[in-house]
């Protein structure tokens, strides 16, 4: 428990503090070290002088014993001895102011003592130091009867100068002269050891204090190098967390762990920012599904699901529900004349004004470009259905100002009522739409579908059903006309046509169905059926080594601009993405009015996969080539109505010359379709077109035949050239 308190309370403390105490403890120990050093050292350097103090005073006694021997052998006398002997111990004298000194212990008398000359040849039995120790005294109690031994006193220290000083401890190595009475010794003040060692430690101590500064120094800046970024960090990871993804992540260029850890940081922040990123997308796509994006209406889809919700509802109240279908006759007129954006602002007021006349359990969604639809559940009897279609169409009759431009628009709606006019949504929607239609053809404000006549409902009704059935049970099938280059009067690609093969019916003509389908909104299950076709034959082709043509597909806006269509497109050929090089998107101008900003990006994607674009019917639609030239498209199509009067109208050929020419300025190859006459080829041939298409060279034809000319390797024939 006492550990756990000790790191409790050690992690409130911030790195650079932990650096720092670090740091002051290890210089700490440092310093307890060094002081238990310095006082092993002083004794090591004591027993180093003692040492060096016992060989001088062995090694001089070997001379001063022989001088000795000759006074004894009478070849010297006393005072030649005594004069020969302070000769020797003075040029013995060693360091800065160390001497050998010389005690006659019989007379008790000192013989030679460079250190303090007064004191030769006086006698010295009665000296004694400041502690009232006789010096002789205690040197022969020291002694004793050995040759030789450190003896500790205490003596004047003289200055060299012949000035003595303060008596203080020193220690000296005594021995005896062999063959005399006579003792040698010399000696240290431990006070000059104290100060060698002072010295030692006052240099030991500023290189300790300068390893010291440099040290905290040191600490400090990898303290701050390691605590700022850690800060840093910190801050990045608490943005994260609280969702701001824009700050820059510092550090990532650090080969240590925290620049891995920063480099990790800035890999969650890239992700989040993926994550977000796919989030917005998702729900954009989701909302996109769902509802209108310029009106955040239901769109028909979500307003099917919603009327099959009331509906169900109401069956188990027991209750009335009216579906109005809603046009606002001018709104196209408004578009084509001052643009979308007024058009869009226009329908945003309108929708802003019926809110206000909306029940909390009201249904509104955009139906069409020009159209609204209302569902109002409990909607009671016809008087009260008659009232709201009074107040509707009032509200929409208001004057609408933009910019100071005013507009006043009017309504025309059509009523179906669940469950006398139909208990699917898709019988109610259909109804409604057939009563505005009759409401439309009547010039009337509204028109009950249980006013009309049901044989052309029904007839539709029937073909509804029939088209699903169809999908269900493949009864569709594609047809391949070949499209022939100029150049090499070769085919080189096909447009897909499809066909619809009924089984009680026959063939039935895509004029019949095709326009259907895009009202009802079966034109999308259409398109999918029939790019899952084509990447079926593409394989099929492929595994039988054919030679590959491009297929050009005529898709509606509608499946085009759907925020899964790259996923359909994905799903379609995910056996074998290769094969998307071998497709052509053709777009009709009508797509084109569509937003150009999100035209443009859904095209760069496609095209990124291999896909070529191109516009169909080009010349007939609201583009020209001046909206198109920053559209990264690969063809355009001119509509056949040109190439009809080629031979009789010079207005016609002006208008292809024309777009031949900036076409080609705009490096995109130019189709030209619907060629049934020799006369229109050699036309077109002169004119520089690059790719023709037409009854003249072929008619569509089913895929066995389109097989069969890809085999033959055909070429336009020479007398038509």
């Amino acid at each position: 428990m006492r550990n756990d308190r000790s790191m409790l309370s050690l992690s409130h403390f911030s790195i650079r503090r932990k650096l720092l105490l670090l740091v002051s403890l290890s210089l700490f120990s440092i310093l307890i070290s060094t002081a238990l050093a310095a006082l092993l050292h002083r004794n090591d350097l004591i027993d180093a002088r003692k040492n060096e103090i016992r060989s001088i005073v062995e090694l001089a006694a070997g001379p001063v014993a022989e001088l000795h021997s000759l006074y004894t052998d009478s070849r010297l006398s006393r005072d030649e001895l005594i004069l020969q002997v302070r000769k020797q111990l003075d040029i013995s004298r060693y360091r800065q102011g160390n001497y050998l000194f010389l005690i006659d212990t019989a007379f008790g008398t000192m013989i030679s003592n460079a250190g303090r000359p007064e004191l030769e040849g006086q006698d010295i039995k009665t000296l004694k130091d400041s502690q009232g120790v006789g010096l002789l005294s205690d040197l022969l109690t020291q002694l004793d009867n050995r040759n030789g031994t450190f003896w500790r006193y205490h003596w004047a220290e003289s200055d060299g100068m012949g000035h003595l000083g303060l008596e203080s401890s020193k220690i000296s190595y005594v021995m005896r002269v062999p063959g005399s009475d006579w003792v040698l010794g010399s000696g240290v003040h431990v006070q000059d050891i104290d100060q060698q060692l002072i010295e030692r430690l006052l240099t030991l101590a500023i290189v300790m204090l300068t390893l010291l500064l440099l040290t905290l120094a040191v600490a400090l800046i990898i303290a701050h190098n390691i605590s700022s970024p850690i800060t840093q960090l910190c801050q990045a990871a608490r943005r994260l967390g609280e969702g701001q993804l824009e700050g820059e992540v510092r550090g990532i260029e650090r080969r240590d762990e925290l620049g891995t850890l920063a480099r990790a940081i800035a890999l969650l922040q890239s992700q989040a920012q993926d994550n977000l990123r796919l989030r917005k997308l998702s729900d954009h796509a989701r909302f996109l599904e769902e509802f209108d994006p310029v009106t955040r209406l239901y769109n028909r889809q979500a307003l099917g699901e919603a009327l099959e919700r009331e509906i169900s509802r109401q069956q188990r109240h027991d209750c009335r529900l009216a579906v109005l279908v809603i046009r606002l006759v001018l709104l196209r007129e408004i578009t084509t004349r001052w643009g979308r954006e007024c058009s869009n602002r226009v329908l945003n007021l309108i929708v802003e004004r019926l809110r206000e006349h909306l029940r909390v359990d009201d249904v509104l969604a955009r139906h069409g470009e020009d159209t609204l639809t209302l569902v109002r559940p409990e909607a009671g009897d016809d008087d009260k259905v008659r009232a709201l279609l009074r107040e509707l169409l009032e509200t929409i009759a208001l004057p609408v100002s933009i910019d100071g431009q005013p507009f006043s628009l009017h309504g025309r709606i059509g009523v179906s009522l669940y469950p006398g006019d139909g208990d699917q949504e898709f019988q109610l929607i259909g109804r409604a739409e057939e009563a505005l239609r009759g409401a439309r053809r009547e010039e009337r404000d509204w028109v009950w579908f249980n006013s009309l006549t049901t044989t052309a409902v029904d007839q539709r009704l029937t073909l509804w059903q029939d088209i699903q059935v169809a999908l269900e049970e493949n009864q569709f099938f594609l047809a391949f006309q070949p499209i022939y280059n100029l150049s090499s009067n070769q085919p080189v690609s096909a447009e897909v046509l499809l066909r619809w093969r009924h089984p009680q019916q026959g063939l039935i003509s895509p004029a019949v169905f095709i326009p259907f389908a895009e009202q009802t909104g079966l034109v999308k299950r259409i398109d999918l059926w029939v790019l899952n076709a084509v990447a079926r034959q593409l394989r099929q082709w492929s595994k039988q080594g054919l030679s590959m043509p491009r297929l050009a597909l005529n898709l509606s806006g509608i499946s085009f601009l759907r925020p899964d269509f790259e996923l359909m497109l994905n799903n379609a050929f995910s056996e074998d993405f290769a094969l998307l090089k071998h497709l052509e998107f053709e777009l009709t101008e009508g797509v084109l009015i569509e937003d150009m900003e999100r035209i443009q990006d859904r095209i760069d994607s496609i095209r990124q996969l291999g896909v070529q674009i191109a516009i169909d019917d080009f010349g007939t639609g609201y583009s020209s080539l001046s909206r198109i030239r920053n559209l990264a498209i690969d063809h355009i199509k001119i509509d056949r109505s040109f190439i009809d009067d080629i031979e009789s109208s010079p207005q016609s050929c002006k208008i292809i010359e024309a777009i031949l020419h900036l076409a080609h300025g705009l490096r995109l190859k130019v189709v030209a379709e619907g060629v049934e006459t020799e006369a229109q080829l050699h036309e077109l041939r002169q004119m520089g077109c690059d790719l023709v298409q037409g009854y003249l060279l072929s008619r569509p034809l089913e895929r066995a035949d389109y097989e069969a000319l890809l085999n033959e390797d055909l070429e336009i024939d020479a007398d038509i050239l």
